[in-house]
């Protein structure tokens, strides 16, 4: 067995960066576990500006934030974050008259109801009279979309931290998101070096052995994990791991980003808009202190020019904060996100359609991954294969639910609409899937791996996207129709009771910030032991920019 790591070195910072910091910390040096004794540097170029344009997530963020004992009030404050309780899709579709079709995919699933899955009667039933007419699933079996049209939050002040009556995730900032998590890292002994990557060696091995500094030369390493983004410095650049494209399955390229001033005639709305587009898909995200807005498209269908004017159409009304900035987009992911000794996390091991806002979750995953199975200096092959194939497994697997938004569609008014539904790729995964699901509703035993969304999620695009157009003729779970309506009735009463609970979304923020405590989440120490020292041992060029957390 070899010996264990003691030194890891992250290239790049940003959200994250800074996310896999504290991950690495909590387990390896900070929180519970290992021992301590792991020094953990990260290196952030100051030649490559951190812009915020909005970021949104999905539920397991809360996890995570708790996990990392990161103060929910604190983070609130900090990074200008609203609740998020699942993403209204405007215009994907059209209704058999024609006209746009939207809907609404919850964070919050159904309920069984006598062991039988609620779908089958909404199918064969309709939405019943207490609803408005052309209400979808997601409205039905569950509060959030009503929740969301009436501006609610998902939690009250009295429910515990990242907790509440509808499941929820976050829009923030992502640049203070990410200034927040560097300041709570240092505090807790992460080590930060303000310094430009411009090279690597590797060993006999084919390892990287050491990075190159622009300021502090040569700089050995151990484990490094590449946070270098879409460039792919050391994972694709140093070790030429290849690329794979899924430019065949989800066809955008290209997204400008732009920041919008609130209207304040209008109420914060607790979800992300996706509106679609002649050439792809408009995100709305709101934040407390502004809109974060932009445009997902094929380059191959219209030009940043055009894509301008459209946003600029699109935001009539609203202060414009910033200048549209375009940003480009690389498709898939590496071959392999573990190479060697070096790990790709983010942009530089794989990036999909942002539609559903799985950018961090991908970090999150990796990172926890890395934790269950962290090598020795030997690097042994067998967890390291372990990990690829795990990470080849949720790209694939929310690859394949992007694609039931855009491939299921019935839009023929545009080229682009006609390239996404007629020449756009799906695997043969998610081909046989839907053959399942044709004549069966999806569930927790389909063929599919499930670690992101689950078979309620799959159930919200297919029936928004009127997937189904007559009832099932297979399957038992059709309940009798007084027993569907009682538990409509039910429903309905229960409804009027929690919207009646919940706060208005904007109140209850102001309120959690009102109650934040400046530094609260750095000024915390660890459940069990005092920080090692590590000034003395970072390599040359290095500044330590704060001091070891200690144990009280």
């Amino acid at each position: 067995m070899g010996a264990p790591i003691r030194d890891i070195v992250i290239v790049g910072g940003g959200t994250t960066g800074w996310l896999t910091a504290a991950h690495l910390n909590h387990r390896l040096q900070w929180g519970l576990g290992h021992g301590g004794g792991v020094r953990i540097t990260l290196i952030e170029s100051p030649e490559i500006p951190i812009i915020g344009v909005g970021e949104a997530t999905i539920p397991p963020i809360r996890n995570t934030l708790a996990m990392l004992d990161i103060d929910e009030n604190e983070f609130i404050a900090r990074t200008q974050a609203t609740f998020k309780l699942g993403v209204r899709f405007e215009d994907w579709d059209r209704d058999a008259r024609g006209a746009p079709r939207s809907y609404f995919h919850s964070f919050t699933g159904g309920l069984q109801i006598a062991g039988r899955n609620p779908a089958a009667s909404f199918l064969a039933y309709g939405a019943p009279p207490e609803f408005e007419p052309g209400t979808n699933l997601s409205n039905v079996i569950g509060h959030a979309v009503a929740a969301a049209g009436a501006h609610k939050s998902p939690r009250r002040p009295s429910d515990r931290p990242y907790s509440g009556v509808l499941n929820y995730a976050y829009h923030f900032d992502a640049a203070l998101f990410a200034d927040f998590l560097k300041e709570v890292c240092i505090a807790r002994g992460v080590a930060h070096v303000s310094d430009t990557v411009t090279g690597a060696e590797r060993d006999s091995r084919g390892n990287i052995a050491a990075l190159h500094l622009k300021q502090g030369g040569r700089r050995p390493v151990e484990l490094v994990i590449d946070c270098s983004g879409f460039r792919g410095l050391l994972i694709n650049e140093t070790l030429e791991e290849p690329f794979v494209s899924y430019a065949d399955y989800l066809i955008n390229d290209r997204a400008m980003a732009v920041q919008i001033a609130h209207d304040e005639a209008r109420a914060l709305f607790p979800a992300t808009v996706s509106a679609a587009m002649d050439s792809g898909w408009s995100w709305r995200i709101p934040l407390r202190s502004r809109i974060g807005t932009g445009y997902v498209f094929s380059s191959a269908f219209a030009s940043d020019a055009e894509i301008g004017d459209a946003l600029t159409a699109r935001n009539a009304g609203f202060g414009t904060l910033t200048d549209p900035r375009p940003v480009p987009m690389r498709v898939g992911r590496s071959r392999r996100s573990w190479v060697g000794n070096c790990v790709a996390i983010g942009l530089a091991s794989g990036f999909l359609e942002p539609l559903e806002s799985t950018s961090i979750q991908f970090v999150d995953y990796a990172c926890r991954r890395l934790l269950q199975i962290m090598p020795t200096r030997d690097f042994e092959p067998a967890p390291i294969a372990k990990f690829n194939a795990e990470m080849e497994k949720i790209y694939e697997e929310i690859r394949d639910f992007l694609s039931l938004h855009f491939t299921l569609g019935n839009r023929e008014d545009t080229p682009y609409w006609r390239a996404v539904r007629h020449e756009s790729k799906r695997s043969d995964a998610l081909e046989a899937c839907l053959d399942i699901w044709r004549h069966a509703l999806p569930d927790v035993y389909d063929p599919r791996h499930s670690n992101v969304f689950s078979f309620w999620s799959v159930s919200s695009v297919l029936f928004g996207k009127g997937f189904y157009t007559q009832p099932l003729a297979t399957g038992t779970d059709l309940l009798p129709r007084e027993m569907w309506d009682r538990h409509i009735r039910e429903t309905v009463a229960v409804r009027q009771a929690v919207l009646a609970s919940l706060p208005d979304h904007a109140e209850i923020l102001a309120m959690m910030t009102d109650a934040a405590v400046p530094g609260a989440t750095a000024a915390r120490v660890p459940p069990t032991r005092s920080m090692p020292s590590q000034a003395n041992a970072l390599g040359p060029g290095t500044t330590v920019m704060g001091t070891a957390a200690t144990a009280g």
